[in-house]
């Protein structure tokens, strides 16, 4: 599975949840793996010891547990050609890869690999600001009103999807859209980052948290332009106002 979409509207969310209700301990699970391009994948010149890296630690776990769930994030800043090492994991059924020296037959038509990425994002934007303007509820959308989209837009924008044979030779089985997020979505996010630190914020609190998030994407400027991203520490910056507002209170009654 291949999400696509801006900052912050849930594809790592997304992610956790599956992870969480594949393995029994959930992210913390041996047979859980996440690799994240901004971290490392970084140097162009050492793409080969990268890739082959990659292809040991796939086949170990693989080996260990044919479910095996691996997470690729931020593939739009990994370097492209990396991820083609992973066609043959895609494919169905048995494969022979290289490993230590030999040929080893891994089992793949049970690993699940998620690809998380802001590539397609532009697309997906412009297609629901499209179909507004068509009289197309953001409810009455549908998945094909973006996967094709997404796919062109993941192997054309730089980063570790461009011109990749995961998408040229269709081994990426669904493609998904995370749509923009609008202010009912962000109130959603401010009110479970509060539940989090245990205080149910006033409509005051809620109306502060989201005079921080910047709305765009023209002619109607609803959608979020980083979606969920720092509302939690917007909101802790709140938090951290009414407990010394109520401390400075307490004070003054004694």
């Amino acid at each position: 599975m291949s999400f696509h979409g801006l900052a912050g509207t849930g594809k790592n969310f997304v992610a956790r949840i599956i992870t969480n209700n594949f393995f029994m301990k959930g992210c913390e699970s041996r047979h859980f793996q996440v690799y994240t391009g901004r971290i490392e994948f970084l140097l162009q010149d050492r793409i080969n010891l990268y890739k082959e890296s990659l292809v040991e630690k796939i086949v170990e776990s693989l080996l260990r547990c044919p479910k095996s769930l691996f997470v690729f994030d931020e593939v739009d800043l990994m370097i492209p050609g990396l991820l083609d090492v992973l066609v043959p994991f895609l494919d169905h059924g048995p494969v022979r890869v290289p490993y230590k020296g030999t040929k080893q037959s891994v089992p793949t038509n049970k690993a699940i690999f998620i690809f998380l990425s802001n590539t397609g994002s532009h697309e997906i934007a412009k297609a629901l600001v499209d179909l507004r303007t068509q009289g197309k509820s953001r409810e009455e959308t549908r998945l094909e009103d973006f996967e094709s989209l997404i796919a062109v837009g993941a192997f054309n924008e730089k980063g570790g999807l461009h011109r990749s044979d995961t998408i040229s030779t269709s081994l990426i089985d669904h493609y998904v859209p995370f749509l923009p997020l609008e202010k009912p979505h962000i109130r959603q996010c401010i009110k479970a980052a509060f539940r989090l630190r245990e205080i149910d914020p006033s409509e005051e609190h809620i109306e502060e948290a989201i005079s921080h998030v910047t709305f765009g994407d023209k002619p109607y400027d609803l959608y979020a332009k980083n979606g969920c991203k720092r509302v939690d520490q917007k909101v802790a910056s709140i938090v951290y106002k009414i407990t010394k507002s109520n401390e400075l209170k307490s004070h003054k009654e004694l």
